[in-house]
């Protein structure tokens, strides 16, 4: 049977914005852990997770995290062939998938949320998260883009 990344990152989501950390407790592994590369920051283990979480500055609104325009991808295991014949491996083994989602920060920003993550089971065993505002496009890019907008 295939795992539902959706539903699975959906649920994740839909706790985190109830402030629900019991229940967030239990869809994560007892040995999860969050990596940030932007800040070189590692978290490990569900209560030190949670305890960040917690004790965010200015604190998380309840509908801080916006699935509305949420992207999840995960494959399982595929071989591709390259221009020069050579056969590589695609990430995925269905436990593996990315998400991007959209976060409002206490100020009012807006920002993606690009989540790596690796499932075991059901429930999440690791994520890397990248955190990305929105901006505006330069002006001398915009002869070349498309006119629909990639920001929602």
């Amino acid at each position: 049977m295939q795992t539902d990344h959706t539903a699975i990152i959906t649920r994740l989501v839909r706790v985190l914005n109830e402030r629900n950390y019991d229940l967030w407790e239990t869809l994560v592994t007892e040995d999860y852990f969050e990596e940030y590369p932007q800040s070189g920051e590692v978290i490990r283990g569900p209560k030190n997770v949670r305890a960040s979480v917690e004790n965010y500055p200015g604190g998380i609104s309840k509908d801080a995290l916006d699935l509305a325009d949420a992207r999840v991808t995960a494959t399982e295991s595929q071989w591709v062939r390259t221009p020069t014949f050579t056969f590589v491996r695609v990430e995925g083994r269905g436990n593996v998938g990315t998400a991007a989602f959209k976060g409002r920060y206490p100020d009012g920003t807006t920002w993606w949320i690009i989540l790596l993550y690796e499932l075991r089971g059901d429930r999440l065993a690791k994520a890397t998260a990248f955190f990305a505002p929105l901006f505006e496009a330069p002006e001398w890019r915009k002869p070349y883009v498309d006119s629909k907008s990639a920001r929602t």
